[in-house]
């Protein structure tokens, strides 16, 4: 309850209260003069009371005749294309497990593929032979015809990867990488060899390399 009480000395103040019995529960001084406004507010307070509407009691609580009573509603007939309820099932089956419920989704993040006990030790030395053999081969053909060819180092990388997955005994796309690696490295520096040197259109031989090399041992 607000109460807005006015001092003899004309200041006016206001506070919020709860009455006790009709009266205040503290004593109430003005923040001026520090008389008593506690008679004061008392006198609010009963005004305020007194102009207050009267709360109507609640009614009554008729007493239920004939004893308990229960209204049972008809079950409502299942929806077209609704499952049967598991009552219907039987009592001595039980539903299946919502994981056999679910299909299976094979996992495409399942690395390495495994054909038999992979080993990436073993891998990257296949790719260091694979690609030793591809660049003496590359470098024979060179020899013995002169002739350069932009894809030349296809072969190369096709012998690294494929080295490399023959001897891992399985792919792994960290064993791509590296082989990857190895056979561009090791095409560079044949065409340095043959050529004295690097030029532009040797890239795309690289390129080509490292990308059969990569597909070779990753997949």
């Amino acid at each position: 309850m607000e109460l807005k009480v006015v001092c003899q000395c004309g200041q006016k103040f206001k506070f919020d209260a709860e009455p006790v019995n009709g009266q205040m529960p503290f004593a109430v001084n003005c923040p001026v003069c520090n008389a008593n406004g506690t008679a004061a507010a008392n006198a609010l307070i009963a005004a305020q009371l007194a102009a207050a509407p009267p709360v109507a009691p609640p009614p009554p609580i008729a007493p239920a005749g004939g004893g308990l009573r229960i209204s049972r509603h008809a079950p409502e007939p299942p929806a077209a294309g609704a499952p049967p309820p598991l009552s219907a099932v039987g009592s001595g089956s039980t539903p299946p497990p919502i994981s056999a419920l679910r299909p299976s989704v094979p996992d495409k993040k399942s690395k390495p593929k495994v054909e038999g006990e992979f080993s990436l030790v073993r891998g990257i030395i296949g790719a260091v032979l694979g690609a030793g053999v591809g660049c003496g081969l590359l470098f024979a053909f060179w020899l013995w015809a002169h002739f350069r060819f932009p894809l030349m180092g296809v072969a190369v990388g096709a012998a690294a990867g494929y080295g490399a997955r023959w001897l891992a005994r399985g792919t792994d796309s960290t064993l791509g990488i590296i082989t990857a690696v190895i056979a561009g490295a090791s095409v560079t520096g044949t065409f340095v060899l043959m050529y004295g040197g690097f030029a532009l259109f040797n890239i795309i031989s690289i390129v080509f390399c490292t990308g059969v090399a990569y597909r070779a041992s990753s997949e």
